[in-house]
């Protein structure tokens, strides 16, 4: 009875002492995708092959595609933007 006792108190001890360790990662690991999250919201993340750039997309008025507005190609029309995937839908834009 004692020994069982005994091994019941020593899984307890052992589970509890688990959980915290998990927890510590836990919090650790948490605490690294905040750090990476805030940085690329600031935009100093760091631009890998899979990355995409930050920032609103804006519609191509002429192919229909979306692109950021920090990479599109931009123009003045009627005292607004307007918001280009390309030179060449710039271009086609200008002329129809």
């Amino acid at each position: 009875m004692i020994r069982a006792v005994l091994y019941l108190f020593i899984a307890i001890i052992l589970i509890t002492f688990l959980r915290s360790v998990i927890g510590l990662i836990a919090k650790a690991f948490g605490g690294l995708m905040a750090e990476e999250s805030q940085s690329a919201a600031a935009g100093g993340g760091s631009k890998g092959e899979g990355s995409t750039p930050a920032g609103e997309l804006k519609r191509d008025p002429v192919c229909g595609t979306y692109v950021p507005e920090s990479t599109s190609v931009k123009q003045l029309v009627g005292g607004r933007v307007v918001h280009f995937c390309s030179e060449e839908c710039r271009s086609k834009y200008q002329s129809g």
